[in-house]
């Protein structure tokens, strides 16, 4: 436990700013795309990737979900309740979208079910008012904690149940959203109704009911990304092999549903805030002997390396640029490393 609350310590330290860095052709079937076909292309490009343990989600939210200023303690963007991974009894494993809205974990369907950019820790309660009810803005409420909402749907489009997430959560909520309409776009399970409660629906486009469109783009809008999903982004990338596109680029939901539709997509164009600081490379990667690390303008001795295994195990540390990693298991690890008070996580394959 000790050292898994030392991986989360090290990927929220000091509270730095770590921006979602995708490898540089991750998205590049996007370009020249737009609407339908730009979503598409979005799909293919997040679709496959690891099946994760179900019964091991807790030992990942150990590093995905922790709070920065306590890493032994959990990150529940349900409640303010203080709740700790020693004890954590009174949260559940919850599926940001009802698992219940694309059928459940059949044997089709387990990669959704087992996805952790749609899985978070909940507090029990809040968990069973949400139910499988879906995302809005509620006017009478069945459950008030301070954070969450649960009651009756004010926002045009839907007037049934209806769960609302904290202000500072909001954005979080909708980008998981458009994340899985998204990734599981080709999924012919998901539920239907004529009341608009199961917000995402059959079909590569739009996938997602026109209220629900508009409630997701004004959440996203108004709730832009945190520290705590681009690092939630990054270390999932690791996990899983795969990432959450519009945490990548928030720009990308309004090329595929919102205010710029049918305008053609190319990244160069994107306004994205750059980092000051020259990402780190490591190479060769994957390795199986040594590897090196490479950062412009600094020696040796201006960085500090750490690499751990998934589960958050300290296996070497350093200051050299040079690693023998020949005695390491193969299998994939993080690579954390710390330059000029920045800190980054890389991802390192060892065969």
């Amino acid at each position: 436990m000790k050292k898994i609350v030392s991986f989360c310590f090290i990927v929220f330290a000091l509270l730095i700013q770590i921006k979602a860095q995708p490898p540089s052709d991750y998205y590049s079937s996007l370009e020249g795309k737009y609407t339908e076909e730009l979503k598409t292309a979005t799909h293919l490009a997040i679709k496959v990737h690891l099946r994760l343990s179900y019964t091991a989600l807790w030992k990942y939210f150990q590093q995905t979900d922790c709070m920065p200023d306590d890493t032994s303690r959990i990150c529940d963007m349900y409640s303010s309740n203080i709740t700790y991974f020693s004890d954590y009894s009174t949260l559940n494993k919850e599926h940001c979208v009802p698992n219940s809205w694309w059928g459940g974990p059949t044997a089709d369907n387990e990669y959704a079910y087992r996805d952790l950019n749609n899985l978070y820790p909940a507090n029990e309660t809040v968990n069973m008012s949400k139910s499988n009810n879906p995302l809005s803005e509620v006017g009478a409420t069945t459950l008030n904690n301070g954070v969450s909402k649960s009651g009756t749907s004010i926002f045009k489009g839907f007037s049934g149940k209806a769960f609302e997430p904290a202000d500072e959560y909001k954005g979080d909520f909708a980008r998981t959203y458009l994340y899985m309409a998204t990734c599981y776009q080709d999924y012919t399970t998901w539920m239907k109704d004529t009341t608009g409660q199961y917000q995402i629906i059959i079909g590569a486009y739009p996938s997602i009911q026109p209220w629900a469109i508009n409630l997701l783009l004004k959440w996203h809008r108004q709730d832009p990304l945190s520290l705590k999903e681009t690092t939630r982004n990054n270390i999932v990338f690791v996990l899983q092999e795969n990432r959450n596109p519009f945490i990548d680029y928030p720009q990308l939901a309004e090329y595929i549903w919102g205010n710029m539709k049918d305008s053609i997509w190319h990244a160069a164009t994107i306004n994205i805030k750059d980092n000051t600081i020259t990402q780190p490379t490591i190479y060769p990667n994957p390795s199986k002997d040594q590897i090196h690390i490479n950062i412009e303008n600094s020696s040796s001795s201006d960085f500090q390396y750490d690499i751990y295994t998934i589960t958050g195990i300290m296996k070497l540390s350093g200051h050299s640029s040079i690693i023998d990693i020949s005695q390491l298991p193969t299998g994939v690890y993080s690579c954390k490393i710390t330059n000029q008070s920045k800190v980054y996580i890389n991802k390192l394959i060892i065969r």
